[in-house]
């Protein structure tokens, strides 16, 4: 007998002493086909001998957070207690511009600590007439309204307008959160 039939007997003993199919055992590498808006994946797995799967849920570990993933995305498949209906997605094996996360059902982006702010721009205005007088006003960050916080008198010689760019730079944040 040789080792390669042997090893197929003992192959067949161990899958009819089990009460599922060695195949959903064990992941398997996919390519993401498409995602529905439920979050849930449609899967084309790579070995020859399993079906396409649809309506795939991921499986991140963590709570709060979801992914969005592109097509052609690679991830591994399995069947939570060996069962073909029970199939789930994670452990991603993909380039991280093919998956956006999402923390806790956010819309905006993450900032992080030692990124720079965007806190509008200080305009000081001055006029002559019919006093000399210079305004501080803000716009706020996109704004081309300003808003007048207070005004001055001062001597000036003309009229000008000068404005000052408010920036910041992130100190702090959530130590639990990195990025």
């Amino acid at each position: 007998m040789t080792a390669t039939r042997e090893k197929e007997i003992l192959r067949r003993i161990v899958a009819q002493a089990l009460p599922v199919p060695l195949q959903y055992l064990t992941t398997h590498d996919a390519t993401v086909v498409a995602q529905a808006a439920d979050g849930t994946l449609d899967l084309r797995l790579d070995a020859a001998d399993m079906p396409g799967l649809s309506g795939v849920p991921i499986w991140l570990g963590l709570p709060g957070i979801r992914v969005e993933v592109a097509k052609g995305a690679r991830v591994k498949v399995g069947f939570s207690e060996g069962d073909p209906a029970k199939p789930f997605a994670g452990l991603w094996e993909t380039d991280t511009a093919m998956i956006r996360i999402i923390l806790g059902g956010g819309t905006k982006a993450v900032a992080r600590v030692d990124d720079s702010t965007d806190s509008g721009t200080l305009v000081l205005r001055t006029v002559t007439e019919p006093a000399s007088l210079c305004t501080i006003e803000w716009k706020p960050p996109g704004s081309t309204v300003a808003i007048v916080l207070g005004t001055l008198g001062v001597q000036v010689s003309g009229p000008s307008v000068v404005e000052i760019p408010i920036q910041g730079k992130i100190t702090s944040g959530l130590a639990s959160l990195l990025g």
